[in-house]
This record gives structure tokens, C-alpha cells and sequence, in this order.
């Protein structure tokens, strides 16, 4: 496992109307294993970029972001012994524009799903 993270943080003083997060993390992780006989490898991937979220700061506690972009990127690759390598990759973007709804787009595999998700605990619902 090899994992790295950079992330800034402003806003955290005292008296602070709104917190703003920028940054990035990246991490990759190798396994190998038995399952039902078979020998197998597994290797991910993942990372995230985080631009210009802002997080408003009501009676003393953050609220939920309303302004910026998380972007998260993932792959895995599982090889079997004998096997040809299978491997899935998804993509999710989420975008907060000011209102009580994120947009999220996710790409799973080639196929792109748009979704919203209500803040700051909705559920989310895709087309």
C-alpha cells in the first residue's frame, strides 16, 4: 500500500465565516490471495482532487459546501491464475453550485450516470 495526501485548509481561525479546502490525494495498493483454489492479484488505484470547496460557517459549525468540485478516480484490476486480467474503473464528479442540491456525475466502466444528491444528508437519486 502506498498512499500520499496534500491538502490546505483556510478559514479554520477563530471568527472564520467559511472554511475553504483545495488539494489533492493519491494511493495505490497490491494484493494477492487465494480464492475457492484459485491464485489471484489484485491492483487498485485511486485518488482525489479537491478544488475551491467552501463550507460556510453558521452559529459556530460548518454547514455543507456551497461552493467547488471533488473529483474522485478509481481503478482495479483483479488477474486469476490462467485468467485474462478483468478491470473496472469509475469516475465521480461532485459539484456544489450555492444551491441545497450537488450535482454528481458518475462513470462506471464507460457509462455515465447524472445524479443530484439534496444537502446535507439527502439521498442520491441518478437518471
Amino acid at each position: 500500500m502506498n498512499a500520499s495526501s496534500d491538502f490546505t485548509v483556510a478559514g479554520l481561525a477563530s471568527g472564520s465565516t467559511q472554511r475553504t479546502v483545495d488539494g489533492k490525494s493519491a494511493g495505490t495498493e497490491s494484493t494477492t490471495g487465494t480464492r475457492h483454489g484459485d491464485a489471484f492479484t489484485s491492483l487498485r488505484s485511486a485518488g482525489d482532487t479537491v478544488s475551491g470547496i467552501v463550507i460556510p460557517i453558521q452559529d459556530d459549525r460548518p454547514t455543507f459546501p456551497t461552493a467547488g468540485t471533488i473529483i474522485r478516480s478509481m481503478q482495479a484490476t483483479v488477474t486469476v491464475d490462467g485468467q485474462a486480467p478483468s478491470t473496472s474503473s469509475r469516475r465521480e464528479v461532485v459539484t456544489y453550485d450555492g444551491s441545497a442540491t450537488a450535482q454528481v456525475v458518475i462513470t462506471h466502466d464507460g457509462v455515465t450516470r447524472n445524479c443530484t444528491k439534496p444537502l446535507p444528508h439527502g439521498r442520491l437519486t441518478c437518471q
